[in-house]
């Protein structure tokens, strides 16, 4: 798009208000889900970390799918 550094960075806090930190650092997250909003679109977690921690991270991620077994739901078929 033609944009300077500070532009860039702008547009990446806009777009990413509370991971930023993280992305600039290199610090690790992962996305779990964490159920359905009212109209049934699927929402999801970001679970952040320190350097370092994409062992436990990974690990939580896999308890979590596990525990709840995310992948055995789906949101209502919009068709009815």
């Amino acid at each position: 798009y033609g944009l300077g550094g500070a532009a860039t960075d702008r547009a990446v806090i806009g777009a990413c208000p509370y991971a930023w930190p993280w992305n600039v650092l290199g610090w690790p997250g992962v996305n779990v889900p964490a159920g359905f909003a009212g109209d049934g679109l699927p929402v999801g977690a970001q679970l952040l970390g320190p350097a370092g921690s994409e062992r436990l991270l990974v690990s939580l991620a896999a308890q979590l799918e596990a525990e709840l077994r995310w992948h055995e739901r789906w949101p209502p078929d919009p068709a009815g």
